[in-house]
């Protein structure tokens, strides 16, 4: 009896260790700094949470690369593989994932997305996720308080999160005695003319969470440098990229944040059960060798409440 039983024992701890891992397919509409810690953040978590990579875990990464249609397309290779949870980062991505597996048995946990309800990613009870939703408000407060009156926005209407925040920030204006002047791109070839043609029309720039932008965020701070324009962008990762003024929250938290939500599906609660949830906090990062190189000189009130600057190529973190 003792020998059958050992028998057995070494027989159930053979096939536990033969298990399949979970697969998950993670997959972005481009690849930039900030969609990149996002990815990274959920990876960690997982990590943290006992999910190992090779071990309990397989993940399958695929980049749409800036679009829709292969975003679409791997969706349904997703689908092909068979995958077992599927995370979409950004709010295209999500889209065309919800495509494919919207109201199916598949887990689907969207990130950095701006309006979850507005993309119609909220109507399927196998989805869920997190939300990078930016203060708009705060953000026009700001532009005020740097003196500009009339703000250019370059943007991608073709975006839902970026027309969404264009939208926000066209209504708020008024309250903060600003003047949006928006500049529309379809692709990342059209970013340089749309900040050139800001030029000499507005006070300062201004980008939101916009994946088209993002990418060829250098052809904005090369037009904003050379005419000495001030430029916030609402992702912190873009300071060392030359944004004059950076706001938002870590994306590696964000990153962090959606892995809880995944953790919890993988340990047996349903998405339907899980509401999405938003980001909390907000940075406020200076870049003073932009600031240097145009010659401008940020306002006390600004600098004052700055969490962070870039200073001789390093970021230096401010003591609390």
């Amino acid at each position: 009896m003792r020998t059958l039983t050992a028998i057995g024992m070494v027989l159930v701890l053979g096939l536990v260790g033969l298990a399949r891992p979970t697969v998950i397919g993670i997959t972005q509409i481009v690849d930039h700094p900030a969609l990149n810690a996002t990815r990274q953040g959920i990876v960690d978590g997982l990590r943290a949470a006992g999910y190992l990579e090779g071990q309990n875990v397989q993940y399958i990464y695929l980049n749409a690369q800036g679009d829709f249609a292969v975003a679409v397309a791997i969706a349904q290779e997703f689908k092909a593989r068979g995958v077992d949870l599927v995370i979409s980062i950004t709010t295209p991505s999500s889209q065309a994932i919800v495509q494919v597996f919207g109201g199916t048995a598949t887990p689907v946990v969207f990130s950095a997305v701006t309006d979850p309800v507005r993309a119609g990613l909220t109507q399927y009870p196998n989805v869920t996720g997190a939300s990078d939703l930016i203060d708009v408000r705060s953000d026009l407060a700001l532009l005020k308080a740097l003196g500009a009156r009339r703000v250019g926005m370059v943007y991608n209407p073709g975006e839902t999160n970026s027309a969404v925040l264009t939208d926000m920030a066209l209504k708020a204006a008024p309250d903060y005695g600003l003047t949006i002047v928006t500049a529309s791109v379809t692709g990342t070839a059209d970013v340089l003319a749309a900040a050139q043609s800001l030029v000499g029309r507005v006070d300062a720039i201004y980008v939101t969470t916009d994946n088209t932008v993002a990418t060829a965020l250098e052809a904005v701070v090369q037009v904003a440098q050379t005419a000495k324009i001030p430029f916030l962008m609402a992702d912190p990762t873009s300071l060392e990229r030359g944004a004059l003024i950076c706001t938002g929250f870590d994306y590696y938290d964000h990153g962090k944040l959606t892995a809880e939500i995944v953790v919890r599906i993988l340990r047996g609660e349903k998405p339907s059960s899980i509401p999405f949830v938003r980001q909390a906090g907000t940075q406020v990062l200076l870049n003073l060798d932009a600031a240097q190189a145009m010659g401008y000189v940020f306002p006390k009130a600004i600098v004052d409440m700055a969490t962070a600057v870039l200073y001789g190529g390093r970021r230096l973190v401010k003591a609390e």
